[in-house]
C-alpha cells in the first residue's frame, strides 16, 4: 500500500550565513514535525558541515533526514546534491571545499557561519567563505553526485538568479539529473506554461527555507511504500507507481 509523505527537500541551518541563527537542527526538526513533514533534505551553501548533528538527534523523530549540499558551480548555478548515508555526503564535501576559493568569510558582512550540535550550541564557525562559487561545472557535480550514488536536483529553476535556466538559459539534455526544483513565487502551471521543456522532468517544489516560518510552505507530497531513501529514489523516478505530486 502506497502513502503520501509531505515532503521539503531544500532546508538550510545556522550554517549558510544567510539563514537565521534560529535554524539549528532541534528547531528544524520540531518545525518540519509540526508541519507533518516526512522527507526533509539538509542542504546549506557548499558545506554539510550541521549534517552529523542533525542526523543524530533525528533518531527521536519520525523523519527522514537526507543529508545534502546545494552547490553552487562555477557558471553560478545552484544545485541540491541529497545523498543516502552521512559518510557520501562528507565525501562530497571534501570533494566541493577543494573546489572552493580560499578566501575567509568576512561576517559581519555575509553573515556568520555556525557549527552546532544537536541542541543548537555553538562548536565553532565555518571559515571557508560558502557563499562563493566552486571552481566545477554543472558537469562535473552531476558525474560526482551520481558516483557516489546520490541524487542532483537543479534548484529554483524559475528565478533569474542562481538557476540552471537563469544562467545557462535551458537544463541541457545530457546532463543527468533526478528532478527540477521551482521555488514558492511560482506555480507547477505557471512554470509548464513556461518552459515547455519542463515537462520532459520530475517536478518538485520546495521552501528553500532560511528561517523556521519560510517551512511552513508544504506543497510537495511523495507516494511510497515505506519511509527510506530508496523509496524516495522510486519516487523521484516514478517506479513502481511511487512519483510526487504537488498541491499548488
Amino acid at each position: 500500500m502506497l502513502l503520501e509523505y509531505p515532503a521539503d527537500f531544500h532546508v538550510h541551518t545556522c550554517l549558510s550565513p544567510c539563514a537565521s541563527d534560529d535554524m539549528t537542527p532541534i528547531n528544524i526538526l520540531n518545525m518540519a514535525k509540526l508541519m507533518g513533514t516526512k522527507v526533509l533534505g539538509i542542504c546549506d551553501h557548499n558545506s554539510a558541515g550541521n549534517i552529523k548533528a542533525i542526523l543524530e538527534i533525528a533518531q527521536d523523530f519520525d523523519i527522514l533526514v537526507i543529508p545534502g549540499i546545494e552547490v553552487q558551480s562555477v557558471e553560478e548555478v545552484h544545485l541540491l546534491c541529497l545523498f543516502e548515508k552521512e559518510n557520501q555526503v562528507l565525501e562530497f564535501q571534501d570533494y566541493v571545499y577543494s573546489a572552493l576559493p580560499p578566501i575567509s568569510n568576512n561576517p559581519r558582512y555575509f553573515g556568520y557561519q555556525w557549527l552546532v550540535d544537536g541542541k543548537g550550541n555553538i562548536l565553532g564557525e565555518e571559515n571557508r567563505m560558502l557563499l562563493a562559487s566552486t571552481f566545477l561545472t554543472v558537469d562535473e557535480i552531476s558525474q560526482k553526485v551520481h558516483e557516489l550514488k546520490g541524487l542532483l536536483i537543479p534548484a529554483h529553476v524559475d528565478r533569474r538568479h542562481f538557476s540552471i535556466i537563469g544562467q545557462l538559459g535551458f537544463i541541457p539534455e545530457n546532463l543527468k539529473i533526478d528532478a527540477v526544483e521551482f521555488s514558492r513565487a511560482t506555480t507547477k502551471a505557471e512554470l509548464k506554461a513556461t518552459f515547455d521543456k519542463i515537462n520532459n522532468h520530475t517536478l518538485i517544489t520546495s521552501s528553500d527555507a532560511h528561517c523556521l516560518q519560510d517551512m511552513v510552505y508544504q506543497k510537495t507530497f511523495l507516494l511510497l511504500k515505506s519511509l527510506n531513501f530508496k523509496e524516495v529514489t522510486m519516487a523521484l523516478r516514478g517506479v513502481e507507481g511511487r512519483r510526487v505530486l504537488i498541491r499548488d
